[in-house]
C-alpha cells in the first residue's frame, strides 16, 4: 500500500485535530496547530525524496521546508519563528540555484544575426 500526497495530507492535518477533539494527551490549541504545520511539512519533504518527479523535488523540499518552520510560529517566539522561517526561506533558494541547470543563453547580438539574410547574394 503506498499512500498519495494528497492522503498524507489528510492524515497530517486530521489526525492532530482527532486528538485534540478527543482530548487524548492533553495537547492544546496551539499544539494541535503546530501539530498539523509541522506533520504537513514533513509529509511534504517525504514526498518531495519519494512521491514526486525529480522535475517538482525541488518544489516540495522548498514548501516542507517552509511549512516545518511555520510550525515553530506556535511554540517559540515570534522573532524566532520569523527567523527560522526566512532561513527556510533562504536555504530553499540555495537549493534551487545549485541544481537549476545551467544553459547558455545567445546574446540580442547573435540573434539579431540569426534573422538577417544576405541581401548582397543576388
Amino acid at each position: 500500500m503506498r499512500l498519495a500526497y494528497g492522503e498524507g495530507v489528510v492524515i497530517a492535518i486530521l489526525a492532530p485535530i482527532i486528538v485534540f477533539l478527543l482530548g487524548i494527551g492533553k495537547i492544546t490549541a496551539l499544539q494541535t496547530l503546530f501539530l498539523i504545520f509541522l506533520l504537513f511539512g514533513v509529509w511534504t519533504l517525504i514526498a518531495a525524496f519519494t512521491l514526486v518527479g525529480q522535475k517538482d523535488r525541488i518544489y516540495y523540499f522548498s514548501w516542507g521546508l517552509i511549512l516545518a518552520s511555520i510550525s515553530s510560529a506556535f511554540i517559540t517566539h515570534i522573532e524566532y519563528a520569523i527567523a527560522l522561517i526566512l532561513l527556510a526561506i533562504v536555504v530553499s533558494l540555495l537549493v534551487n540555484v545549485a541544481t537549476r541547470k545551467s544553459t547558455p543563453k545567445t546574446s540580442n547580438v547573435q540573434q539579431l544575426g540569426q534573422g538577417r539574410t544576405n541581401s548582397n547574394s543576388l
